[in-house]
């Protein structure tokens, strides 16, 4: 029989009188109207003052591993608009794919709204929200971690937390097997400002996210080097070398 746990999770709701005030004195740009924005951003969470529950058949007290990317809040800055407007102790929730805020005196965490204006930079990792085309390349909408950014392309990592459920051995000579999270991961590349697309670990599928005219230089690049196209620094290396193909095709 399975085990049920609610688990809640509470909007993210800032009155504005506070937080409003609050990012009229910290943005650092001076600007009234994008100061203006800001509160008015905030202020329209403060218009949600119910809480967001989201039923989970899930005892967290008996899952192996975790369904946060790290569990520790640590200080994290929020921006809007590329702009810092708050350092607030946070976390990533790689299972429900919100960033979790814990405001000073409060108990409870609160998930941030996902609006693709507001990014977070907690750990050395910027999380931005953003659309993008998965494997099957159908458009998501989710935090995406940027781990490149160059002129042309930027690479992005999708980190999420699967639950995989557990199993009864089927004879006295099995063991059973827990409830788990399960690590998920990917990577992403865009061009210029294009959408990301899911960035295939074959040779083979380089098409997917590159020009043809690029897809032979680049495969030499690959072979020659050893690149690993399932990891990250091979994967950064690789965009670098794109940035460098001119449009005769050729790469410094």
């Amino acid at each position: 029989m399975k085990k049920k746990l609610v688990f809640t999770i509470i909007a993210c709701i800032y009155g504005f009188s506070v937080l409003g005030q609050a990012g009229l004195q910290a943005n650092p740009s001076g600007d009234t109207e994008n100061n203006f924005r800001l509160a008015s951003y905030f202020n329209s969470l403060s218009n949600k003052p119910e809480a967001i529950v989201a039923d989970r058949t899930l005892d967290l007290a008996n899952i192996e591993g975790s369904m946060y990317y790290v569990e520790a809040f640590i200080p994290g800055q929020i921006y809007y608009s590329g702009k810092t407007f708050k350092t607030v102790p946070m976390r990533y929730n790689a299972y429900t794919d919100e960033i979790e805020i814990k405001r000073a005196g409060q108990q409870e965490a609160e998930a941030l709204l996902k609006d693709a204006k507001v990014s977070c930079e907690v750990n050395g990792n910027l999380f931005v929200y953003s659309e993008y085309r998965n494997k099957k390349g159908d458009l998501e909408n989710g935090y995406l971690v940027e781990k490149f950014s160059g002129q042309k392309y930027k690479l992005y990592q999708k980190i999420s937390k699967a639950f995989k459920e557990g199993q009864q051995p089927k004879t006295s000579l099995h063991l059973p097997t827990p409830d788990k999270f399960v690590d998920r991961s990917g990577f992403y590349v865009a061009m210029e400002s294009e959408t990301p697309q899911f960035f295939p670990d074959s040779r083979k599928k380089l098409s997917m996210v590159f020009d043809n005219d690029k897809i032979g230089i680049l495969r030499t690049f690959i072979k020659k080097n050893e690149i690993d196209l399932s990891k990250k620094e091979d994967l950064q290396r690789l965009l670098l070398y794109a940035e460098t193909i001119t449009t005769e095709g050729k790469g410094v």
